[in-house]
């Protein structure tokens, strides 16, 4: 399955995607600022693409 097709996008997907590094999303993660990770298998965690993008929605609402 392509990742186009699929649900979820790895941690370095999500890093290419918003611009910033993984060890900036795993800090907003565990200061819960960030959607969290799901485990898909053992030693694999993704994130859903739909909280990803819900992420990026609140972001871009003004303040």
């Amino acid at each position: 399955m392509n990742s186009e097709n699929r649900p979820f996008m790895t941690i370095k997907e999500v890093s290419e995607l918003l611009g910033i590094s993984i060890s900036t999303i795993n800090r907003l993660v565990k200061k819960r600022e960030f959607p969290p990770k799901r485990k898909i298998s053992p030693g694999k965690k993704v994130f859903m693409k739909c909280q990803i993008q819900e992420w990026i929605n609140q972001k871009a609402l003004p303040h």
